[in-house]
């Protein structure tokens, strides 16, 4: 959740780009372009034209850390190919064993990872950027590059709900940089984004004074070329307003963002209609309320999808690049024929368990796939209405629901059903009722009568049935972490999405994976 809030500034060439959740950065230190010069389109089809030429592994680095800027500056920013770029120029770097690019790129993917939401790969390349940065001489350089290291470890607490010790790291970030006496054009940027994170750490902190003044500090700064960092701040301080139910003040600092014509970011638009939200409900605004309740629910989906893309682009060059590791040492084939001896005398032990356990998983996995394949072909009336009267007698509603209403409410779930709306994890028969124009008792025993089970129920299974129809049909879900694979069909923790997935299928999730994977090999 904090990863809505804290920013992690991508830079290429470019010291910002504007991401999706957060801003990222990574470890270049190189300066802005002139944005009034040139576009994002014109960068990537020039760097695209120079890749065709005969240059240097230096000068290709640098084309690919441009194009990966520029891929999330585009109009419909396209954060797979930024990840693709990203390893490209990660290839070049280890190539050259230069520290100082080595620095940069590992920098640039822990904050693709964060963005990605992998946490476990975010430290590992921060270390890997440390280290390298260990091998500068001192000075302007190595002082300014470690502040934004500090900046991106304070993140990862953060995200790990640290922010008592995140705000010790961002501290640590102004240390180093006032180090380097007069700031240039760099130093004013990463001065501004260090007092924002305090101020955000602050304000989760719950002291939102102290919130408020460093935030405010940060706005202040004058920073014409890196001016997306100032949505971040409203984002914010219209939280800390919330906190101080002063929702009016909120609403304003958010809505003066979503005004503008250059504000894209879907994912922190997202995250400032959640806050609107809440706001206008502590108002009783009620169609406000409305409003950005149905623009919510029509934004996730997309920005759901254009984060498995990349996620499925980060995962294959991880993949890609540890095969090509392994295939390089010459002690190769000995190591496998022993893994694969050590296995199979491991195996044979555990057979007999082993087979029957996975036929009874294979069977359960067969007969769910069997019947949610037939759920997606539609009922007929005559078949509702045989099953009709056996729900009635099981769940009759306790008062009669105007048949008009009763009608109407159904025509909406078979649309909501198709529109994977469900996958949104806020949502409650409260916030679904309102979508409907319907209240939430009718919604409730229209569901009982033709479903045969509660609102909750119902959610769960569309939630799991949709999740398990990706698996089934989409072979790059199988490459997923369960919790993140919970998180896309809405649950909110690893253990209900766990113990819900079994109550439905009859398996656990990672059974049915296991089940999925062998079944895309054999077609």
């Amino acid at each position: 959740m904090n990863r809505l809030i804290l920013i992690f500034f991508l830079v290429f060439t470019t010291p910002f780009c504007f991401g999706q959740k957060q801003n990222q950065e990574d470890l270049s230190g190189a300066e802005t372009l002139d944005k009034s010069k040139i576009s994002s389109e014109q960068i990537i089809r020039q760097s695209l034209k120079k890749l065709e030429q005969p240059i240097s592994d230096e000068e290709k680095y640098e084309v690919r850390m441009k194009m990966a800027d520029g891929y999330l500056k585009i109009g419909k920013p396209d954060f797979a190919k930024s990840t693709e770029m990203l390893f490209k120029a990660k290839e070049i770097a280890e190539k050259l064993d230069n520290p100082k690019l080595k620095a940069k790129i590992y920098g640039s993917i822990a904050n693709q990872y964060s963005f990605l939401n992998f946490p476990e790969k975010i430290k590992p390349y921060l270390d890997l950027s440390k280290h390298e940065l260990d091998h500068f001489p001192n000075g302007y350089e190595k002082n300014f590059l470690t502040a934004r290291l500090f900046i991106e470890y304070g993140n990862l607490k953060a995200d790990q709900e640290n922010f008592t010790e995140a705000k010790k790291d961002y501290q640590q970030a102004l240390k180093f940089l006032q180090m380097n006496g007069t700031f240039n054009k760099k130093d004013i940027f990463q001065y501004r984004r260090a007092f924002y994170n305090i101020g955000v750490s602050y304000a989760y902190l719950k002291q939102n004074d102290s919130a408020e003044y460093f935030l405010n500090k940060a706005l202040a700064i004058r920073d014409n070329e890196n001016k997306e960092l100032k949505y971040f701040i409203y984002n914010n301080l219209a939280k800390v307003y919330a906190a101080k139910n002063e929702h009016q003040r909120a609403i304003d600092s958010l809505e003066t963002v979503l005004k503008e014509d250059a504000f894209k970011d879907n994912r922190l638009k997202a995250d400032m209609y959640k806050k609107l939200i809440a706001s206008y409900k502590a108002l009783n605004s009620h169609d406000k309320y409305i409003e950005y309740s149905e623009k919510l629910l029509d934004l996730e989906p997309d920005v759901k999808k254009n984060n498995l893309n990349a996620i499925n682009t980060a995962v294959s060059e991880e993949q890609k690049n540890l095969l090509e590791k392994i295939s390089d040492k010459e002690g190769y084939n000995q190591l496998l024929i022993f893994g694969c001896g050590l296995l199979v005398l491991i195996g044979g032990m555990s057979v007999f368990y082993i087979n029957q356990k996975r036929r009874k998983e294979k069977i359960l996995y067969q007969n769910f796939i069997t019947n949610l394949e037939k759920q997606e072909v539609k009922e007929t009336p005559e078949s509702k209405e045989i099953i009709q009267p056996e729900i009635e007698q099981k769940e009759k509603p306790s008062f009669s629901i105007p048949s008009s209403a009763e009608s109407n409410i159904l025509e909406k779930l078979d649309k909501f059903e198709e529109s994977a709306k469900f996958t949104n994890s806020k949502l409650t028969v409260a916030s679904l009722a309102v979508m409907f124009k319907t209240n939430p008792t009718y919604l409730s025993e229209t569901i009982k009568k033709h479903k045969g089970k509660n609102f909750n129920q119902y959610l769960n299974e569309l939630r799991i049935n949709y999740i398990c129809k990706q698996i089934n049909e989409r072979p790059e879900f199988l490459k997923y972490k369960i919790s993140y694979l919970g998180e896309q069909a809405g649950f909110s923790s690893h253990s209900s999405f766990t113990t819900v997935f079994k109550n439905v299928t009859g398996i656990s999730p990672s059974a049915f994976l296991r089940e999925a994977e062998k079944k895309h090999r054999n077609i």
